[in-house]
């Protein structure tokens, strides 16, 4: 299951309920709807204009820490109000017709009880207030109310039956890190379904670089959960250089003060000297994998050229830990076909597979500078050349600041290079860091960008010229215990599709049935006296 795809196309439909109007807007519609009302309470009694403006009052009260959901939510009501006062029916019934979509945006901010206490009044205290409060008019409100709380607790029920957890009790913490940008409430939240693991952790110093390679996913999105794991060790370690290794959001850790301790347990990594002993690269299957080879490990570079990578298989672990042949996902082409179970076995083979070289010198040149690209979390491209002193082969890391990249930009930065380099090899950490970062475009990848094609060339001349033999090479793996969000993520993505599903096909119900209540009260008109 696609969990970015599907995350994205209900984040997608959310930002579209918040891109709601500016608040200088919003004021001036509801001051030209309150001037309707007037005007149409000076026609058929000054309390249609006193009823509303109680409604406001008490709209505003409830909604106290978002003035433009309430804003929002009396603009709406205002056209329903004004079309009641046309109906042969009380227009204060139009205040018990409004509970559902009250209720909905309740829900962000309070549980399922208390947002049913405060729409189920939103009903009746206008008609309290100026004692018109009828019997038939509270039954309406009554089951109205009881509509809503029964199809609430229907969505929960599916998220119970899903993942053991109330829909809501999971949506919530997201809506609310979203809309008010609560990270801590979120990040709560995730620490409470983490679950306890031993990850491996992966350092290799070359020259004055670091490569780290962790069993970390870079998720949730933005300064949640593990999102600025490559950031908080490039901190401590300026020359570093964290890579992208299988696993998806099930690798993530819960928050961000656990991710910044898990940095702080890296620099305690214990470092043996390895060799160098070559460069190679080979075609397996859909996969294009590039090494460096040493004696006691490797980090292999993986692409799938055409087809593109969003996540390797974090089960590869099994054997990357006990053979020190470290893939690194380069997540440089936008996924079009899902790694299956033969690719998976493909690579499972290449992990188990050790070649034993003899050793081999090696240069390595460093460049870095600033790039104006969309889809970049940080305007910065580094290059890291290495070459093979005995084969002359040379492979060099072009290395973006980006979740994944665009078709077309890999391609065009190779042939930018082609004559330049044995192996150019565009790598992105899969950065979720200022992914959900506005409304309406939840993910973008690293745009085709002039800019950076062009930069990418003369950053590989630059480290080309700046490489410099590598007297001494370094290499340690430590296992830290922490906690990530394991299994449930993919649980929960079930449930959101599931939930998600049901719930944009039947939103409209509570919303129109008040509706249908209110034409059998029409009928009944002749017998009832409202």
């Amino acid at each position: 299951m696609d969990s970015e795809k599907l995350t994205r196309k209900y984040y997608s439909d959310y930002s579209k309920v918040l891109s709601i109007p500016s608040l200088k807007v919003l004021i001036s519609i509801n001051a030209i709807e309150t001037a309707l009302i007037f005007l149409r309470g000076l026609e058929i009694g000054l309390l249609f204009f006193y009823s509303f403006i109680i409604y406001f009052a008490y709209v505003l009260l409830i909604f106290w820490k978002r003035t433009k959901t309430s804003l929002v939510m009396t603009l709406v009501f205002s056209i329903i109000y004004l079309i009641f006062s046309f109906l042969p029916i009380s227009y204060i019934f139009a205040f018990g017709a409004f509970i559902p979509l009250i209720n909905y945006p309740l829900l962000l901010d309070h549980g399922e009880k208390a947002s049913f206490i405060l729409s189920l009044f939103s009903g009746l205290i206008p008609s309290i207030v100026l004692f018109r409060i009828t019997f038939l008019g509270v039954i309406y409100v009554l089951i109205i109310g009881l509509v809503s709380l029964i199809y609430v607790y229907e969505i929960n029920r599916k998220g119970n039956k899903i993942i053991g957890i109330p829909s809501l009790n999971v949506i919530r913490p997201f809506l609310r890190a979203v809309s008010y940008k609560k990270d801590e409430d979120l990040e709560n939240f995730l620490e409470k379904i983490s679950v306890p693991t031993i990850i491996n952790i992966a350092t290799f110093k070359i020259g004055d670089m670091y490569f780290v390679l962790p069993q970390i996913h870079f998720g949730m999105y933005g300064n949640i959960g593990s999102s600025k794991f490559p950031y908080q060790v490039e901190e401590y370690l300026k020359n570093a250089i964290v890579f992208h290794t299988p696993g998806s959001h099930e690798l993530d850790l819960p928050s961000s003060r656990e991710s910044r301790r898990v940095v702080e347990e890296v620099l305690k990594t214990k470092l043996d000297k390895i060799y160098f002993t070559g460069i190679e690269s080979q075609n397996i299957g859909d996969f294009n994998i590039t090494s460096i080879r040493f004696d006691k490990a490797s980090i292999s570079f993986v692409q799938r050229p055409n087809k593109g990578i969003d996540d390797l298989p974090g089960g590869l672990w099994r054997d990357i830990a006990l053979t020190k042949n470290f893939l690194v996902d380069c997540h440089n082409e936008t996924l079009t076909d899902e790694i299956g179970k033969r690719e998976y076995t493909q690579l499972r083979d290449f992990v188990r597979t050790t070649k034993i070289k003899p050793k081999s010198d090696l240069q390595l040149g460093y460049s870095e500078t600033i790039v104006n690209c969309e889809g970049l979390c940080k305007n910065l491209a580094r290059v890291v050349t290495l070459i093979d002193k005995s084969s002359r082969q040379k492979l060099s890391l072009i290395y973006i600041y980006a979740n994944n990249a665009c078709h077309g930009l890999k391609d065009k930065i190779y042939e930018k290079l082609s004559d330049l380099v044995d192996y150019p090899i565009l790598v992105t950490p899969d950065d979720h860091s200022c992914t959900a970062s506005n409304f309406g475009n939840l993910y973008q990848p690293a745009t085709v960008c002039d800019d950076l094609i062009e930069k990418a060339r003369s950053l590989v001349i630059e480290s080309i010229k700046n490489a410099k033999d590598v007297s001494d090479v370094e290499f340690g793996m430590i296992k830290v215990k922490t906690r990530v969000l394991g299994k449930i993520i993919s649980s929960m993505v079930e449930g959101l599709e599931k939930v998600g599903s049901f719930t944009l096909k039947t939103f409209w119900i509570p919303i129109i049935i008040p509706y249908v209540i209110l034409f059998i009260l029409l009928l009944a008109d002749s017998i009832i006296k409202f």
